[in-house]
């Protein structure tokens, strides 16, 4: 009985995250790390160096309707706002679909120049402000050394967002919120680890983590959060910050 609750839980969130991928990707119900997004009657579609629109108008033929070249390393995409977030290896994109049918790059940071290094990430916005996790992993003699962090940026201009601050991670991989608490998965030291983004340009970590091996995407959908790692998901009740509560697990 246990068991077909969490089923049931599962797949009533991930009907709802089709619901609302539908119209606008929304970070936290859906998962940050994804390479295709639905707008409206379009979906966006990352290789790794061009961002493919389709029209789906036709659900049973979409049609390939306009192609943006972009530097090579394109790795997730997310849509808040009526507007495209990418992030890539080397930046962040931000793309006005004023014309969802032919999205244009608004703008585009160059985050070696912003902070200092590259690397791997994905974004979640809310509000004026965009939430990246950094990954650097690089592998020197046999011996694997990191450099990764959470940058935050201002967008109120979305022509020119600004980097507000970085705070080092291990091994980060999805994130999302709930309210004002941002959740990000830690590979580096096995954790789902929480931040207060209540003020953007001061972000600080609670004490309170969560245990979960190899973390790797989340979804989160009102009081329940759904930790995806490489061997199963886990479902939290997310209700009280303070005391997260294990609900069950489902093996992949």
């Amino acid at each position: 009985m246990k068991n077909v609750l969490l089923i049931t839980t599962l797949a009533l969130l991930l009907v709802a995250c089709s619901k609302d991928a539908a119209f606008d990707s929304n970070p936290g119900k859906s998962g940050s790390i994804t390479r295709f997004a639905v707008f409206q009657n379009n979906i966006y579609v990352l290789n790794l160096n061009e961002v493919q629109t389709y029209d789906i108008t036709q659900k049973d033929n979409p049609v390939l309707v306009h192609r943006l070249p972009t530097d090579y390393g394109l790795e997730t995409i997310t849509i808040y706002d009526n507007t495209i977030f990418l992030g890539s290896t080397t930046a962040l994109y931000i793309l006005d679909i004023s014309n969802p049918a032919a999205p244009v790059i608004q703008s585009k940071s160059d985050r070696l120049s912003d902070i200092g290094f590259s690397g791997c990430d994905p974004v979640v916005v809310k509000g004026n402000y965009a939430y990246s996790t950094i990954k650097v992993i690089q592998n020197i003699c046999g011996n694997a050394s990191a450099l990764s962090a959470l940058v935050v940026y201002d967008i109120t201009n979305k022509s020119a967002p600004v980097v507000l601050g970085t705070y080092p991670l291990d091994i980060p991989n999805g994130l999302g919120y709930k309210d004002n608490y941002l959740f990000i998965c830690d590979e580096g030291i096995d954790r789902l680890r929480i931040f207060d983004i209540t003020d953007p340009a001061v972000v600080t970590e609670l004490p309170q983590t969560v245990s979960i091996t190899d973390p790797y995407d989340l979804i989160i959908d009102g009081e329940r959060m759904i930790v995806s790692s490489k061997t199963n998901f886990q479902i939290f009740d997310i209700s009280d910050i303070v005391q997260i509560k294990k609900l069950g697990q489902i093996a992949k």
